[in-house]
């Protein structure tokens, strides 16, 4: 029932980097085998914009000294300059979870915006982040969503953000989270909704438990923990080594258990150290829920995660107008290539 169509293109040119030899350039136009959405991968893009993509050390080391002198998530600064709930939300006006606070958002992306606090370090590589550090962000955020859900049931829709670092969006460099909560599902998550519930209604199953049947232990399979599967897409959205979860059978995050955020929170930082080893220090994450107030056969929480250019005196996005504009997705480097990559460096760093 699921279909992985692909459809292959070349184009000829006369290039100055072989002697204005004839050379042929490789597309591959994938349809993503829920939405339809069209992805261009782009033969040979990585080693091109690879570049940009790793950053500059001493720069990065200098932006987090002056960020650190006025940073209102470092510890002395969290509970003097970060607002508060009030009173007749939450009597305490912050909610701790180990070193995670939540805290309202200043000018928050909806009507309820959050954020989560994540560690008391102003900066982290990477491969510094823990799944301690991210389950202590995911408990507060459900402490918080326990609470919206008692004083305004029709707030239904959460989304938790990371935009870790410029590259990835983000005005503060210290870690954190964003949950946004809204009345109405981004757009995003009402596409796969809609596409799910379609799905469903035309074949009688779940699309997600398809994928994975498909999927598991196939080129672009990764890893399970806990009842979440963790693969490369298809047809990525974006493009710079996305990786997607798939929590089995559970179709919001009020229906999640411990287990299945421990494999949430290990398969994220799996998923960093493997960006960090390549040298990125920049992602952009998205976990997916469906309505709080229900459960649905046909949708299973998912999460998105890619990384991001790199920090450097050339300021360089990978925003640029085919993906941001025409909506349409573009993948630099082949998705089972990726996903062979992934896999190598956690079966070695397994062996260490």
């Amino acid at each position: 029932m699921i279909e992985f169509k692909k459809t292959l293109k070349q184009a000829r040119i006369l290039s100055p980097l072989k002697n204005f030899e004839e050379d042929t350039v490789t597309f591959e136009y994938r349809t993503d085998p829920l939405t339809g959405r069209n992805t261009t991968v782009i033969k040979g893009m990585l080693n091109y914009v690879g570049r940009f993509l790793t950053s500059d050390g001493e720069l990065i080391r200098a932006l987090v000294e002056k960020t650190r002198e006025n940073c209102p998530f470092c510890p002395e600064n969290v509970k003097i300059k970060t607002p508060m709930f009030p009173k007749n939300f939450l009597t305490d006006g912050r909610i701790q979870v180990g070193d995670a606070i939540v805290v309202p958002n200043l000018l928050g992306h909806a009507e309820q915006s959050i954020l989560a606090v994540l560690s008391r370090e102003h900066h982290l590589k990477l491969e510094d982040f823990t799944p301690r550090m991210l389950l202590d962000g995911f408990r507060g955020g459900m402490e918080y969503l326990k609470r919206l859900c008692e004083v305004d049931a029709s707030v239904r829709f959460p989304v938790f953000v990371f935009n870790y670092l410029t590259p990835a969006g983000s005005s503060i460099f210290h870690p954190h989270m964003q949950i946004l909560v809204r009345d109405r599902p981004f757009y995003l998550v009402k596409l796969l909704m809609d596409k799910s519930q379609a799905y469903w209604e035309e074949h009688g199953t779940s699309y997600w438990r398809d994928l994975i049947a498909k999927e598991k232990n196939g080129e672009r399979y990764l890893f399970e923990v806990n009842g979440v599967d963790w693969l490369v897409p298809f047809a990525p959205l974006r493009g710079l080594n996305e990786a997607q979860a798939v929590v089995n059978g559970k179709s919001s995050l009020k229906e999640l258990g411990a287990n299945e955020w421990q494999g949430l929170a290990e398969g994220i930082t799996s998923i960093l150290r493997f960006y960090s080893a390549q040298g990125y220090t920049s992602f952009n994450a998205i976990l997916m829920s469906g309505p709080l107030d229900e459960h649905t056969d046909y949708f299973d929480v998912n999460l998105r995660i890619i990384s991001r250019p790199g920090i450097q005196q050339f300021c360089f996005t990978d925003a640029w107008a085919a993906p941001y504009l025409l909506w349409d997705g573009e993948a630099v480097e082949e998705p089972e290539r990726l996903a062979e990559r992934i896999r190598a460096f956690l079966k070695m760093t397994q062996l260490k």
